[in-house]
């Protein structure tokens, strides 16, 4: 999970001068960046779960691939899913078939969701020092 956004300016009103005082967190700028971009990853990453996950639950209902939605899925998720057919046996009866792969290919891709995630927060995190520049605005 990313963090919560946090304020990254703060105003202080000022002195007799009528100038407002502006400070500026970098850190929180920089951190509320890390969680829109993790967010978007997790939320790609997500669509393509679903969608293997969609294909997996109709493979093992024996969904008619004729079906216009059936194909849909099985094509979008096929892209996916490829490189990791032959890797074990699915099992099969009256036409339901368990997809052992697509399940690993789920895993497969939540592991590299993660890993892409935890590099950009490790790239990209601030320093533990809070940067603070004060800026007068008249």
């Amino acid at each position: 999970m990313s963090p919560e956004p946090r304020d990254d300016r703060v105003e202080y009103e000022s002195d007799e001068y009528g100038e407002t005082e502006v400070a500026e967190d970098t850190a929180a700028h920089r951190e509320n960046e890390i969680s829109r971009i993790t967010g978007i990853i997790w939320l790609l990453f997500g669509i393509l779960e679903v969608t293997i996950g969609m294909r997996v639950v109709l493979k093992l209902l024996a969904a008619n691939p004729d079906n216009s939605f059936a194909s849909f899925i099985y094509r979008i998720a096929r892209v996916f899913v490829w490189p990791f057919f032959g890797l074990v046996a699915e099992p099969t009866s009256n036409g339901s078939v368990f997809e052992v792969s697509s399940i690993i290919a789920m895993i497969v891709y939540l592991l590299i969701a993660w890993g892409i995630t935890r590099l950009i927060y490790l790239v990209m995190k601030p320093s533990r020092v809070r940067q603070v520049r004060r800026v007068n605005r008249h």
